[in-house]
């Protein structure tokens, strides 16, 4: 093997690269050392001066204190007297005198305490305890009394006072202190006495050393001149652990002195320290009154290795240092050292197996590009691969079968072959635009028409892909052929229009039907309606009251089929209002009377107490009808003798409940899911019974469109109850019968007068009808018109306050008939009441949309009618 055919191989590669990351690792971390270093010194003398700068400017504000009050004159004559030991009552009195305005200093600025002191040193006088007892000798220290000749102002180190001074601050265990000590001096300049201010050292030393550290591990403090800790340690605890204070009194490390034990404390606590140990690095240091800086690493008091900054300060007196553990501050350079290390042995690892995985990889490459090929081959569905000018380059067998190509006639073509011609300029244009078309094509899935080779047309579904091959682009497409789903669909579009069709023939179908039956039974039941109102003996008024029932009967199938036929089509709507139960519920017991009667019922009701408030939010018209059905059933398939019971009661759900029980003969459990089937009268149809067994699917659906709920229990030859619950409204009668009462008494004020309707009905029996009905109330004038020309000339003529119009008229009809009133100048400001046999929810919306002030179906309810009149004319008519 020659040495170039020896340089090419990947081994050497990898060597040289492996050689070149050491050497830019080393580079690397070597600056990122000194980088590192230089950061940490930076920012260990920050802390350091930082520190340094605001102990002494809280060393400087307490200092001008002290000297402030040194030379107050009440001081001065205190400190004379108690010299000279006399006067003691002046004494006292000039205490009172400045005792207050000194509490207010010690408040603002923390201290502890203020004090008086002889030349000697022994207290004359405490803020906290007052004039010094001659039983308590309280004492400068020797070392504080010996210093205040030399200094205008002396400030102490932190020190740990006597027993005896520790009572004059009222601390029952000893804490350190420090004082601020200006001189007194009399007229002549002559000094007397000392003023002090004495202070805990941690809030003075705490804001600075503590506020100003490097890192986690990091601390400031201070020694003497000795190399004793003059504030207190970071590490109180592992000094306890340690051994190297009393942990009955950990304030006794002012005491500490700063010295190296050779070996970390807290890894080998049960290891014996050697004596004499030496002062630590920094602490010879300062002892020396040098300031310095040590990067390399130096142990502490606690044998830990750190790294600091430190100065002494000749104005304080002390010697200030800032340190944090070596550990910490050189974790990134480990870091880094580490994460060389362990990308050597990746390079090294992936050098050794690049060679191995890249074979074994192309292998796989080479597998999987076997299996899809045979996929593609093999699936139904047809993939095309076109290049960005729209050629075919790559085609499965399923394309070749589906289009009746072979691949050698498609290969190179454009891709729009494939295509219908009509689509095939688009689609080109599509190419020539990828950039703008794309997101409307790429992954979407598209139906299109596709044409095979002999030019015959079918469905298709395509979804294109873009890949990239190096700087080319390339589409591949799945066809699908939807021949058999497009087909499907067809027909279902087709059903759905027959069924559509359907729909509306039955619909068309019941609005005729209900038009055709209304017309006869408006007769059938208003001719019913005037023969009650004439003198009959009893077996006439029993047959005229058969008939009415009959055809109210007749009329109430033909409203439920219209009703379901509405709710089925989702046609049936609702019209949400405040409704008082307790009087709907009294109007429509009179209707199921003589169901009452025929078996010999009885009927009660039950409402809470409150009753004023029992308003529901609901259709008043469609519950009108609910509770009307509900309680027929109650009677209807009740026992003779038997009970109907109207329960209405609040429920948790701020819902009120309105219950129908029965003692009938209830519902078998296997028939009960058969109950709310249209038409299904639970084999009922051959009994004499009348129903149709819709009422129940028509409520439950009216009570879901009013937002409520319908349920039932019912146990065999027990009885039923069928309840529903509507949404409780916030609304009370109190308004509403204040309301009632003004109008009413409006009303009684008014005279009666004649009142003039016009009635255009083209029926003869109809026309016969409403003039034998206007006949019972005198203050009516019926004025008629067969056809809506002679009505339109009879309203401009005799101009009535209200006219009764039929829709379907021979020549115009109402509706153009209305268009005319109100074009009219004499006739726009009548009121217009629809009467229609077209009783389809649209027709009533229609009418009222046109125009028409009230919209009234046949057959006519006469005492709706009379009250949709005085509604018109806005008065009560006296009957």
């Amino acid at each position: 093997m020659n040495k170039n055919k020896w340089l090419s191989t990947p081994v050497v590669v990898a060597i040289i690269i492996l050689l070149a990351a050491l050497i830019a690792a080393g580079v690397a971390a070597s600056h990122l050392f000194s980088l590192i270093q230089e950061d940490v010194t930076s920012r260990l003398n920050t802390a350091l001066v930082t520190s340094i700068n605001r102990v002494k400017q809280s060393f400087t504000n307490h200092q001008r204190n002290s000297v402030y009050w040194a030379e107050n004159t009440v001081i001065q004559q205190i400190a004379l007297l108690a010299n000279k030991h006399e006067n003691r009552a002046m004494q006292q009195d000039l205490y009172q005198l400045v005792d207050g305005s000194l509490k207010a200093t010690i408040t603002n600025e923390g201290y502890r305490d203020y004090k008086l002191f002889n030349l000697n040193g022994e207290l004359i006088l405490s803020g906290i305890s007052g004039f010094a007892k001659p039983e308590k000798n309280i004492t400068l220290p020797d070392n504080i009394l010996a210093a205040l000749s030399k200094k205008d102002v002396y400030t102490s180190h932190p020190f740990m006072p006597s027993s005896v001074w520790q009572s004059t601050l009222r601390h029952q265990y000893p804490l350190p202190t420090m004082l601020f000590i200006a001189p007194i001096h009399d007229w002549a300049g002559k000094t007397v006495a000392f003023f002090a201010f004495e202070i805990n050292p941690d809030k003075l030393f705490n804001p600075a050393f503590h506020e100003n550290q490097v890192g986690q591990t990091g601390q400031a403090y201070a020694i003497d001149e000795q190399g004793r800790m003059l504030t207190q340690s970071k590490f109180t605890n592992q000094l306890i652990r340690a051994g190297l204070i009393d942990a009955s009194n950990p304030l006794t490390e002012l005491k500490l002195e700063v010295r190296d034990p050779g070996f970390d404390l807290l890894e080998s606590p049960d290891k014996k320290v050697k004596s004499p140990m030496p002062l630590t690095l920094m602490a010879k240091s300062l002892t020396q009154h040098k300031t310095g800086v040590n990067l390399k690493g130096y142990r502490d008091y606690r044998g830990v290795k750190v790294i600091g900054s430190w100065r002494w300060d000749e104005q304080l007196n002390m010697g200030i240092v800032t340190e944090t553990e070596v550990s910490e501050v050189y974790k990134l350079y480990r870091s880094l050292l580490f994460s060389v290390i362990v990308s050597i042995v990746f390079i090294i690892f992936m050098t050794a197996f690049g060679t191995y995985f890249y074979r074994r990889s192309t292998q796989q490459q080479i597998v999987s590009l076997q299996q899809r090929d045979a996929i593609i081959k093999q699936t139904d569905d047809g993939f095309v691969t076109i290049d960005d000018q729209g050629r075919i380059t790559m085609v499965n067998p399923a394309i070749c079968l589906l289009f009746g190509y072979q691949e050698a006639e498609l290969i190179g073509q454009p891709v729009s072959i494939l295509i219908d011609e009509e689509q095939r300029h688009k689609h080109d244009n599509y190419l020539k635009q990828a950039d703008i078309h794309e997101p409307k094509i790429i992954h979407r899935t598209r139906s299109l028409s596709a044409t095979r080779k002999d030019g015959s047309q079918f469905p298709i579904e395509l979804n294109v892909s873009p890949m990239q091959f190096g700087h080319r682009k390339f589409y591949i497409g799945v066809i699908r052929d939807i021949s058999e789903r497009y087909q499907y669909q067809q027909e279902l579009i087709k059903a759905m229009q027959q069924a559509e069709h359907a729909n509306q023939a039955k619909s068309e179908f019941l609005a005729k039907m209900s038009h055709e039956l209304r017309t006869p039974l408006n007769a059938i039941i208003g001719f019913s309606q005037l023969l009650q109102m004439d003198k009959l003996n009893d077996d006439q008024r029993e047959s005229v009251s058969m008939i009415e029932s009959s055809g109210n009967h007749l009329l109430s199938l033909i409203n439920e089929v219209l009703d379901l036929s509405r709710i089925e089509s989702g046609h049936m709507s609702v019209s949400v209002e405040d409704v008082e139960l307790k009087p709907l519920i009294e109007h429509i017991l009179p209707f199921i009377h003589n169901q009452l009667s025929a078996l010999d019922l009885r009927i009660t009701e039950s409402y809470p107490t409150q009753s004023s408030s029992l308003f529901v939010r609901a259709d008043h018209i469609k519950l009108k009808q609910v509770l009307l059905n509900l309680l027929s059933n109650a009677a209807k398939y009740n026992k003779p003798s038997g009970s109907i019971e109207i329960i209405v009661s609040h429920t948790d759900s701020d819902s009120i409940r309105i219950a129908i029980k029965d003692t009938g003969y209830g519902i078998d459990e296997n028939l009960q899911q058969r109950l709310f089937e249209p038409f299904d009268r639970l084999d009922k149809d051959t009994s004499d019974i009348q129903g149709t067994g819709i009422g129940l699917v028509i409520s439950r659906e009216l009570i879901k469109l009013m937002n409520g709920r319908f349920g039932f229990e019912s146990k065999r030859d027990i009885g039923s109850t069928f309840w529903i619950e509507l949404q409780r409204s916030s609304v009370n009668n109190s308004s509403i019968l204040s309301a009632a009462n003004n109008q009413s008494d409006q009303l009684d004020g008014e005279q009666t007068q004649h009142i003039k309707v016009l009635c255009i009905e083209d029926n003869p029996t109809n026309l016969n009808l409403m003039q034998r009905f206007f006949k019972q109330y005198p203050q009516f004038i019926l004025l008629t018109a067969a056809d809506a020309e002679s009505g339109l000339e009879i309203a401009r003529q005799f101009e009535p306050q209200v006219i009764l119009m039929d829709i379907n008229l021979p020549g115009k009809n109402g509706f153009e008939a209305l268009k005319d009133l109100k074009r009219s100048a004499i006739t726009r400001d009548i009121k217009t009441i629809a009467l229609s046999a077209n009783a389809m929810r649209e027709d009533i919306d229609r009418g009222l949309k046109a125009g028409f002030d009230y919209y009234l179906t046949k057959p006519l309810n006469f005492e709706l009618l009379i009250e949709t009149i005085n509604q018109a004319i806005e008065k009560s008519i006296k009957h």
